[in-house]
């Protein structure tokens, strides 16, 4: 094997397959990326529940031919190379060979034949295309939702369910929930769970693409794909709840206010609190503005903000960062509000849009 490439592709393309590679494992193999050089250069890396395969432009293919190397130590080589062309080869003693300007590396090698086999799925005319912009929206404004409690496995994944010619993301992590939709032409009903930590990985990859994005799905797997890249993760089993039915069907008191304004003022008042698991930021609704006030091991603090309010006056709590997240996550000038009740959960969402909104739950104040 043999050939030449740019550095810098060489590098991104390694930095891409590495988030499938683990740092420690008990089989060697795992912790390399496959060098596979044939009419181009793919690399890949697993941890055999998530397997990501990237193209790298190159400029010259002189022999063709496979080969295993240390993830970790390959990439940070790559990453310090002094020039930006690379000619990278196997010796006939089985080590890999790095030329790079005035630098020379020879690295231990693993015989390819010991690296497990990936199934990738097939293709299919029948795959969802989403432009990369829409796919990465859809993913970033739910995927922060999703649960990190080991004991709810099937809440550590993002709802995917494609009905009634719209794709819904859906995550809870039992405090919140997010729910974005986007119109969907494709024409079967499907619902699967995607683990959030590979979606999270995904919107990386494609951060910076135009490309549109592919994916399809087995009972068991789902594959993003594109003319750069595949990735290919095990799916979540388990009945994910009924999102619907957490869904309020009415409001006592709906507010609107400016987003911005609203952050910065919670995040003010709420320097007086060290342990966010133990004091909370209380909101009390008026007509004309919403009184903010905390108090927390510094002292007391409060604050108004200007909003437009209809409806019955509330008093209400939440825990400060996930109440801030959650505001964040709207990015919109102005937000909407909606209250069910003081103990109830409450939804927010961007002015005059029904594609994505946050259902939020309160916290129990211990001095009421």
């Amino acid at each position: 094997m043999k050939f030449t490439c740019n550095r810098d592709l060489l590098a991104e393309g390694l930095s891409i397959v590495q988030k499938a590679i683990p740092n420690k494992s008990n089989y060697p193999a795992l912790e390399c990326v496959l060098i596979d050089v044939s009419e181009d250069l793919i690399l890949t890396g697993s941890d055999t529940d998530l397997s990501i395969t990237y193209q790298v432009p190159v400029m010259i293919i002189e022999e063709i031919g496979q080969t295993l190397v240390n993830a970790k130590v390959f990439c940070d080589i790559v990453r310090k190379l002094p020039d930006i062309f690379v000619t990278i080869e196997t010796a006939d003693n089985g080590t890999l060979v790095v030329n790079c300007g005035n630098s020379h590396f020879e690295l231990p090698t693993i015989n390819p034949e010991q690296y497990p086999k990936i199934s990738f799925l097939t293709d299919s005319e029948n795959a969802l295309e989403l432009p990369a912009e829409t796919l990465k929206n859809l993913i970033k404004q739910t995927v922060f939702a999703a649960s990190v409690d080991n004991a709810k496995m099937i809440l550590r994944g993002v709802l995917a369910e494609n009905s009634g010619n719209e794709l819904r993301f859906v995550a809870i992590d039992g405090y919140r929930m997010a729910y974005k939709s986007y119109p969907s032409d494709y024409e079967e009903d499907f619902r699967i769970v995607i683990p959030a930590k590979v979606l999270s990985e995904l919107v990386k990859i494609i951060e910076k693409s135009e490309k549109s994005v592919r994916f399809c799905f087995s009972d068991n797997q789902v594959m993003f794909y594109n003319g750069s890249f595949s990735l290919i993760s095990n799916l979540l089993k388990g009945d994910f709840p009924d999102y619907k039915m957490l869904i309020p069907k009415s409001y006592m008191c709906v507010m609107k206010v400016k987003n911005q304004v609203f952050v910065d003022t919670i995040e003010r008042v709420s320097l007086v609190i060290n342990d966010d698991k133990k004091w909370f930021v209380d909101l009390t609704t008026y007509p004309d503005q919403v009184f903010i006030c905390a108090a927390g091991e510094n002292g007391r603090s409060h604050e108004t903000v200007a909003a437009d309010i209809s409806g019955q006056e509330i008093l209400i709590s939440f825990n400060e960062k996930i109440l801030t997240e959650c505001l964040r996550a709207i990015d919109k000038e102005i937000v909407t509000v909606n209250f069910s009740s003081e103990k109830g959960p409450c939804v927010i969402a961007a002015d005059e849009d029904n594609s994505y909104f946050i259902l939020l739950m309160p916290v129990k104040h211990k001095s009421r």
